[in-house]
């Protein structure tokens, strides 16, 4: 839980980042776009905010340095900063959140009608391939050897996996959403009884889910 004392995710998630090696805000914020908006879609925006925060609490220490007349200001880490790290990556994190326009759209899109519904999942199926493509260009520099940072790949595959999971299950969702959408158009009746499958199965699904659960210790 972040509160205003806490430093957000954010803040660590770019500790993680001068661990492996000392950066300036322009390759940090480079660096969030490229790996860490998988988690945190807007990582970017807020490098340069946090990156000052790990400076003032003794985390990180800058120094400057010149390229020709451009000066570059370094961000490394710090001792303290190292154990700020470790803390925080034995703590429990939050809870998956979902975090889409698109399908926020598609709650309230009764109002449009349902091509207009169709044309938002198609777009969200679009998004999902177009994601599941860069995720594989960069899978493929693990075979290139292309990519920095090679020993930590093994132990990434395990976060990415899920991301990339989750590209693919909006694949299958938007199957099964043309499927929904075509009962829909059919008639109140056919649209009744997609909702009556879905909602009870879903409910029926938490039944079994709670039974399967281990009991508490004593």
């Amino acid at each position: 839980m972040t509160t205003d004392r806490t430093p957000p995710p954010l803040a660590f998630a770019l500790l993680g980042l001068l661990s492996l090696r000392p950066w300036t805000t322009y390759e940090l914020a480079q660096q969030s776009e490229k790996s860490l908006r998988w988690f945190f879609p807007r990582a970017e925006r807020g490098v340069y905010q946090e990156a000052k925060r790990l400076v003032g609490l003794g985390w990180a220490g800058t120094e400057e340095e010149w390229t020709g007349r451009r000066k570059s200001t370094v961000y490394r880490i710090t001792p303290q900063g190292r154990r700020a790290l470790r803390g925080w990556l034995v703590e429990r994190g939050a809870p998956l959140q979902v975090e889409s326009e698109g399908l926020m759209k598609l709650f309230f899109s009764e109002r449009a009608g349902t091509e207009a519904m169709r044309a938002g999942v198609e777009a969200m199926r679009a998004d999902a391939r177009s994601a599941l493509r860069e995720l594989g260009a960069q899978a493929a520099q693990w075979e290139s050897g292309e990519r920095p940072f090679r020993e930590r790949w093994p132990t990434n595959a395990v976060s990415m996996n899920l991301v990339a999971e989750l590209q693919r299950t909006v694949l299958d969702w938007a199957d099964w959403a043309g499927e929904a959408l075509d009962r829909i158009d059919t008639g109140p009746e056919s649209a009744g009884a997609l909702a009556d499958e879905f909602y009870r199965g879903l409910a029926q699904e938490a039944v079994t889910d709670a039974d399967a659960s281990p009991a508490p210790p004593a």
